[in-house]
């Protein structure tokens, strides 16, 4: 086979030189034999004519030839496109529909697979990236990849594999001649690059550097977008110097495009060594009691498999985590059993997949959906067509032109029409793929998704394109020709097949607007999810409320940072509308947790599962309008010179409390039982939309003693104002900058924006699934409205006679409308049954309603109801204006 395809591909690419090749060995036969006869005494002439007679006839003898070769298939193929072409030209009407509803509905589908490929399938471009593997471990619950350094150099001395590396993700300050500048970065051991095998575009990677020699790589590598974003590309990078938390670092080396880390959806713009980390912890690389952040990625020898390396990491991650000095072996009770865990690393870790693949397998799933009733209407369209063109199909067939010849010139105009819509869907593909891309890079850390027309996506769309094309044409094919031919050529047209096609056409329209109920069904379910998350009562007021992250340098005295705290608190109440004002280190529903062991002296209550801490300014309750239930708020007097206070949630107070009043009573916080007097009870608030409130207790900011004995160096900024709150940002950011010019200003929100953040999966869904439902609505609907123009063009003359026997225009209105009704009423029977069955596999997605709501599946019927009596009005009122005279004159 191999073999014949080669030789195919050489006479096509060298046709002039194949048929000369024939032309001359034909010549060469001919004219040997002749020279034989000449040989028996006729003459030259003669035996030239004998020779010719003996051969036979030459074009035909090429045509053998050429069929032998696969010639014959092409040159007919290329025949075939030159008419489809020129049909296509001579319906631009109708081809410039069946055009856009393919381009409309593949282009759908190759946007969502191409977020697909990039979320799920795709490799990150690293040498041998199936070796790679995450070293995590695990309790009955979860697995988790977070891990510590003296782990890291048990597995690295293991010899379980080839190398191993670590890295731990940090969000990064970067000082400017224009301030302070947010970076995301990470810290990492000083073999990374090399185990990684990560390409570089410029300099080197992290090769050999020691983490436990402090200080003495003060280097950092830089990513391919902060290397066009900060310097423009300039090729004089390697060298140059940058500040980046304080600590001085000469950029060695620029990573290729493509390769921004192993955490998909975060891209890593500077990479420092560990030894960096060390110089504000030096005890990091000594801390084995705490699991911290450090991933740890290993790389196996080649032929070695997971499980020969498994047999060593597991006995030895279970005598690391048993020995003397661990979390577990100093006896918490709350700490389950853990065990080792290798997962893949080669497309990175599962952060984004864990939350993204699920829905885009359903967003996948409905947009295939929609391209189902793009097909059922091109399958419609193609049949009329076919209708249309009996007369011509009988005349091949009765000159000679076979079935499968002629189902193969049909299947040709098909294919050529939905490659077509392909390509045009790949501009489709690229605006739907930006827009959701667009969703996704909102909040605190945008999640950035490199969505592009790799590879697969476009062979994925050239699949799909075929596919469509055979699929929607080959029925169409067969029965336009399925004839009769003496009929049809004696009527001119295929009458005989007509209710057949009647009949196809009806069960094509029933199923689109079955798909299309099922469709809005689901669409409805995900957008009503939307609007409960968003007008649940989470215990706080959102409204006009602006937030931003404020960031001071770390070196300042405890005093110094509270004095710029009320400088700064001073000059931020004098902007206009500026009601109420709070630092914090956490704001509600902003994704972070802080939870604390926490016991109650005198309580039998559980205290376990923790409590979670918010630690802000006493106006923090009265900037998000959470009311207070009992006792007092925070107060200015609370600093760290008075006794440490604390209000807690209604929640902590019911369960540890009961009721029982909890003012005066204390609270342990913390590993190291921080003693907090309760002073008031509030309305509980929610950390999660979708999550009840859980038990919650409010600490003074000015008590609060950090690692360096004074209060954060970083907070959270919420200010509640009367006017617009996002038209403060701007002098909120000067107010900032002219206290302090190396104080940061970073995630400039209003409250709004940040549930917007929170909700960024759901608000994909429902958007996206709301663009496919318009999307097949207007497919439907033109779906109908073609089918019944269709049937009421055919029926000319019927109706023509039945009101010239009487029937008036506002019967035939009802009797046509009627029928369209009829059809959009039984596709949406059975839709509903349909999305009954299939909305439960977006039944976690939900939110504050079942995948059977009546609600939604009513309104999606009605919707499709209105959509069925509309695109029947038109042609049935055409069909009540018919002219009988003219109708039965009409041939």
């Amino acid at each position: 086979m191999l073999g014949r395809l080669r030789s195919l591909a050489h006479v096509v690419f060298h046709r002039r030189r194949f048929e000369q090749q024939m032309a001359d060995e034909m010549r060469f036969h001919v004219e040997t034999h002749a020279e034989d006869l000449a040989a028996s005494g006729i003459s030259y002439d003669e035996a030239l004519r004998r020779a010719r007679l003996a051969f036979g006839g030459t074009e035909s003898l090429k045509e053998e030839s050429r069929a032998a070769r696969g010639l014959r298939l092409v040159d007919e193929l290329g025949q075939d496109l030159r008419f489809a072409v020129r049909q296509m030209m001579h319906g631009p009407g109708l081809t410039v529909a069946v055009v856009a509803s393919l381009a409309l509905g593949i282009g759908a589908n190759t946007a969502i697979f191409s977020l697909l490929d990039s979320v799920v399938f795709r490799a990150l471009p690293l040498r041998a990236p199936d070796q790679l593997y995450f070293l995590g471990h695990s309790d009955v619950a979860r697995a988790t990849t977070s891990s510590n350094y003296p782990l890291f150099e048990r597995y690295k001395a293991s010899g379980a594999f080839s190398d191993v590396t670590a890295y731990l993700r940090q969000n990064l300050t970067v000082a400017t001649t224009d301030g302070i500048e947010h970076v995301t970065g990470q810290f990492v051991s000083g073999n990374y690059h090399a185990v990684l095998g990560v390409p570089m575009a410029k300099g080197r990677g992290f090769i050999s550097e020691v983490d436990r020699d402090v200080g003495s790589s003060m280097i950092a590598v830089i990513s391919d977008g902060y290397w066009n974003r900060r310097y423009g590309r300039a090729a004089d990078v390697l060298g140059k110097q940058i500040v980046v938390d304080g600590q001085t670092v000469s950029i060695v080396g620029v990573t290729a495009p493509g390769f921004d880390g192993l955490t998909p959806g975060m891209k890593i713009d500077i990479t420092l060594p560990l030894s960096i980390r060390a110089l504000g912890n030096r005890e990091f690389f000594n801390n084995r009691e705490d699991w911290v952040s450090l991933c740890l990625v290993g790389r196996l020898r080649p032929r070695e498999t997971m499980a020969q390396a498994m047999a060593i990491v597991g006995p030895l991650f279970e005598q690391f985590w048993s020995a003397s000095g661990t979390a577990a072996a100093r006896g918490r009770e709350s700490v389950t059993r853990h065990i080792a865990v290798l997962t893949p690393a080669g497309r990175g870790s599962e952060e984004l997949r864990r939350q993204f693949a699920k829905p885009l397998w359903v967003l996948m799933a409905m947009v295939g959906l929609v391209l189902v009733i793009a097909c059922t209407n091109v399958v419609n369209l193609l049949l009329a067509r076919g209708a249309a063109r009996a007369n011509e199909v009988a005349m091949r067939m009765s000159i000679g032109a076979s079935r499968s010849r002629l189902v193969r010139q049909f299947l040709t105009e098909s294919v050529l029409i939905a490659v077509t819509g392909g390509a045009l869907g790949i501009i489709v593909a690229v605006v739907s793929a930006k827009f959701i891309v667009a969703l996704l890079a909102t909040g605190r850390n945008p999640l950035v998704v490199d969505v592009h027309l790799a590879t697969l996506v476009l062979v994925f769309t050239l699949v799909v394109s075929l596919a469509t094309g055979i699929g929607c044409g080959l029925v169409p094919a067969l029965r336009a020709t399925q004839l009769e031919l003496t009929s049809t050529l004696k009527t001119g047209g295929g009458h005989g097949s007509t209710r057949r096609r009647a009949i196809a056409g009806r069960t094509l329209i029933v199923a689109q607007i079955a798909l299309c109920t099922l469709i809005v069904a689901t669409a409805g379910l995900l957008m009503r999810t939307v609007r409960n998350l968003r007008t649940v009562d989470a215990g706080f007021d959102g409204g006009n409320v602006l937030l931003f992250n404020l960031e001071i340098p770390p070196a300042l005295s405890s005093e110094a940072r509270m004095a710029f705290y009320d400088e700064l608190e001073r000059q931020l109440r004098g902007l206009p509308g500026v009601t109420t004002l709070s630092y914090s280190l956490r704001s509600p529903i902003d994704g972070s947790m802080n939870v604390r062991k926490l016991e109650i002296p005198g309580s039998t209550a559980d205290a376990r599962g923790g409590v979670s801490e918010i630690i802000a300014t006493p106006e923090y309750v009265e900037t998000f309008g959470i009311r207070l239930l009992r006792g007092r708020y925070l107060a200015n007097d609370d600093r760290m010179t008075t006794e440490p206070v604390a209000v807690i949630n209604d929640a902590l107070a019911r369960q540890y409390f009961g009721d029982l009043n909890p003012i005066g009573r204390t609270l342990l916080i913390g590993e190291n039982k921080e003693r907090r007097t309760v002073v008031g009870v509030v309305k509980s608030t929610r950390e999660s939309l979708r999550d009840a409130a859980t038990p919650m207790v409010y600490s003074a900011l000015g008590q609060m003693a950090v690692s360096d004995g004074g209060v954060s160096w970083h907070v959270t900024v919420a200010m509640r104002t009367t006017n617009n709150p996002a038209a403060l940002a701007s002098m909120a950011r000067g107010a900032v900058s002219s206290l302090r010019r190396d104080a940061s200003v970073s995630y400039v929100r209003t409250m709004t924006q940040q549930l917007d953040a929170a909700l960024i999966r759901e608000r994909i869904m429902a958007s996206v699934s709301a663009g496919f439902g318009v999307l097949a609505l207007l497919l439907a609907a033109v779906g109908l409205y073609g089918l019944m123009s269709y049937r009421i063009a055919r029926r000319g003359r019927e109706i023509g006679l039945r009101i010239a026997l009487g029937a008036t225009p506002a019967a035939m209105l009802r009797r046509v409308l009627g029928e369209s009704v009829v059809l959009s009423a039984i596709g949406i029977v059975v839709g509903l049954g349909a999305a009954v069955v299939a909305t439960r596999s977006v039944s976690s997605f939900l939110f504050g309603l079942s995948a059977r709501d009546p609600g939604t599946l009513s309104g999606a019927a009605t919707v499709l109801l209105v959509i069925g009596v509309a695109s029947g009005y038109l042609p049935s009122r055409r069909a009540a204006a018919v002219d009988p005279m003219r109708a039965l004159s009409t041939e």
